[in-house]
């Protein structure tokens, strides 16, 4: 485990050698894969690993080893989230308006005056450490104004800068700032992988581990955060619930649900997306059992179900849910109305017979 991370041996392996390597070091990266399955933690310890005090870093002229300590004040700040040289540029932070509040007004978006903040932010040296790094998270949020506004920092940023913007939709990113970054892929950690962490980092029990690294798909992140709050779970089986209700209902409860949701999206739209990613889990194992393949499904706990599903639904009802589940995703990150899009994705699954 590299870097003290789980899986990811390969975009750790390149970010380790650019530490070791000025020469190696780019401006800016893009740090592309889906939500909660590690993209932040390696952010953090590429910011420890350029500004460690052990000597890891090539800018102390050190041993050259690239391993962040991990023990050091500067790491242990990293690790809080406490640098003054380490900042995270997310939805609803500080902006270059003192009179706006984003933390309450709702936002669901990084504006444009967070990015003049950022903009002011950037060009000063660094108080404490010798790179200044930036995270943007989710780049995806930025505004088009904002992210336009953004380019000439990503092209030019000034020497001592690094910055990383991390997305799990990429594609919502405006190609002029996807080709000023270099592009390093994330995918799920492996469910070995996240059992063996689940018992070795956060000492649950055999059992408990391998059902929630059967349900994570690939998310370590959700692996723990439903370890520590068992809410999570209450919640999945909620929806599930909803999926077995809804598909043997008819138009009249697919549209209420829908507004419904699309009401929600307006005051938690992480929440709606949760949910929508539950979904997409679903008509996966359905899929997945209707070719024979129900041991890859996480929903074991419902399998019965699962069957019925897959029989009812077959192969091509599955991939149909999913292209709609893909597109409704696709409607809400282009600001469609919420309802609307739900509306549209509900009447596009398949129907009981």
């Amino acid at each position: 485990m590299t870097w003290n991370i789980v899986d990811h041996e390969k975009a750790v392996e390149l970010l380790q050698r650019a530490v070791a390597d000025e020469a190696r070091l780019s401006h800016a990266y893009l740090f592309a894969g889906p939500e909660q399955v590690g993209r932040a933690t390696v952010a953090r310890r590429f910011a420890q690993a350029l500004n460690c005090d052990a000597g890891a870093s090539l800018f102390s002229g050190g041993d050259g080893s690239a391993v962040p300590c991990l023990e050091c004040r500067a790491c242990r700040l990293i690790g809080d989230g406490k640098h003054p040289d380490v900042e995270t540029v997310t939805i609803g932070g500080f902006c270059y308006e003192s009179e706006h509040d984003h933390s309450k007004d709702n936002s669901r978006d990084i504006r444009i005056c967070q990015l003049r903040y950022l903009e002011r932010t950037v060009h000063r040296a660094p108080f404490e450490g010798r790179v200044r790094v930036v995270i943007v998270d989710p780049a995806d949020a930025m505004t088009r104004e904002a992210a336009n506004s953004f380019l000439k920092t990503l092209e030019e940023p000034p020497a001592h800068v690094v910055l990383v913007l991390i997305t799990a939709r990429e594609e919502a990113l405006p190609e002029t700032v996807r080709s000023r970054c270099r592009r390093i892929v994330f995918g799920g950690v492996t469910r070995e992988e996240i059992e063996a962490a689940l018992k070795e980092r956060w000492q649950a029990d055999a059992d408990t581990a391998a059902r929630l690294a059967r349900m994570a798909q690939g998310r370590l992140g959700w692996a723990v955060d439903a370890l520590q709050n068992e809410s999570l779970l209450e919640t999945r089986e909620d929806v599930l619930d909803e999926i077995e209700e809804l598909l043997r209902g008819g138009d009249r409860e697919r549209f209420a649900y829908a507004k419904s949701m699309g009401e929600r999206y307006q005051r938690n739209d992480a929440g709606v997306r949760e949910s929508l990613d539950t979904w997409s889990a679903w008509w996966r194992d359905v899929l997945l059992t209707a070719s024979g393949d129900e041991e890859l499904a996480s929903a074991t706990d419902r399998l019965d179900t699962l069957r019925s599903h897959a029989s009812q639904y077959g192969v091509e009802g599955a991939f149909r849910a999913l292209r709609a589940l893909n597109d409704v995703q696709q409607h809400l990150d282009e600001h469609a109305s919420p309802t609307l899009a739900l509306e549209v994705m509900l009447l596009e699954l398949p129907r009981s017979s």
